[in-house]
């Protein structure tokens, strides 16, 4: 009998066991600040374009300030958030040329200062430029070094 009652107390113990907690998800939502953001898509008109073959163009938010590489030249800008509306200003660049670049920085850069709302969702970004169409970014994985 006292093995029985032993055995259930072990039993009862077990099940009372927290169970192992799900991982936390690697990409919370969230927001904007302290991320490097990489633009995968513009997304204008109908169909979409994605970025250029061999450029990158990074976005980070930080403190009402942005900075990153336009695929050609490095910027910055000031900006102004509250809860999902969005607006981008006072952008200024280096004024490097590139020949495969110039264009697609361009028009990222005006894409951004129609910036009106953005949405996190994990590892993605989006913002809302209104008629100018949306800018899409993933999260992006630095490398060490970089």
């Amino acid at each position: 009998m006292q093995k029985l009652l032993s055995l259930l107390l072990i039993a009862a113990m077990y099940a009372c066991q927290s169970k192992n907690a799900p991982a936390p998800d690697p990409y919370p939502a969230g927001g904007l600040e302290g991320k490097v953001w990489q633009l995968t898509l513009f997304a204008v008109g109908p169909e979409p374009r994605e970025v250029q073959a061999g450029t990158t163009v990074t976005i980070k938010f930080e403190g009402g300030k942005i900075e990153g590489h336009g695929g050609c030249n490095g910027y910055g800008a000031t900006y102004a958030s509250n809860v999902q509306q969005l607006s981008i200003n006072n952008i200024t660049a280096t004024e490097m040329y590139c020949d495969n670049a110039s264009e697609q920085e361009s028009r990222f850069f005006e894409q951004l200062r129609f910036a009106q709302r953005y949405s996190v969702r994990g590892a993605i970004m989006e913002i809302d430029c209104g008629d100018m169409g949306n800018l899409v970014f993933r999260l992006h994985e630095q490398k060490t070094g970089e």
